[in-house]
């Protein structure tokens, strides 16, 4: 299944082994867009940990060219996370330097940024709904925080939009993205 959200082509697939993987044939090819997996069979985290991703995630890559603001994209993807988890009634996230979204001392957010030439390769990974493979302590999910349901296409399209005006206010005040960014930092 194709799609447009927010400006972005978004390629979503049932079962993948890792969409940071599947998001370098879109920069080889030089073009920006977003890969969503449903299950990742081979999803990684930073210095290739293992990132489990069983069903009831959202998995996905970015891709995105160089610009101006993309020596801050860790700080950007960070607060779009959050602002998301907002949009969600879900309060109280906080950054876990470099790249983690926690809330109560477990985390619902992983990031993980890769450059490739002239791209980045973003790779999110939200923990949207309730899987017995999350049942370790360090995880937490939406549905574990809210006891509402979420559909991860919401999520997504929430996501990009946090992401999106984020991105153009770093754009115009990036001292102001990195002050809001800094605040959000756990300590």
């Amino acid at each position: 299944m194709n799609m447009e959200i927010e400006g972005y082509p978004v390629y979503y697939y049932e079962e993948i082994t890792s969409t940071m993987d599947l998001a370098k044939n879109l920069v080889k090819e030089g073009r920006e867009g977003i890969i969503v997996g449903e299950v990742q069979t081979e999803g990684r985290g930073r210095y290739g940990r293992k990132w489990l991703s069983p069903r009831g995630g959202l998995y996905l890559s970015f891709v995105l060219k160089k610009s101006k603001i993309t020596d801050f994209l860790s700080e950007i993807i960070c607060l779009s996370l959050i602002e998301t988890m907002k949009n969600f009634r879900i309060e109280n996230c906080k950054i876990k330097f470099p790249n983690d979204i926690i809330i109560n001392g477990r985390k619902i957010c992983g990031i993980l940024i890769e450059k490739d030439g002239d791209f980045y390769i973003i790779g999110v990974g939200i923990n949207i709904k309730k899987n017995k493979e999350l049942k370790e302590n360090y995880y937490i999910c939406m549905e574990d925080v809210s006891d509402k349901k979420f559909e991860i296409i919401d999520v997504l399209r929430i996501f990009l939009k946090e992401f999106k005006k984020i991105k153009n206010l770093a754009e115009k005040d990036i001292d102001y993205v990195l002050k809001n960014w800094s605040e959000n930092l756990l300590k």
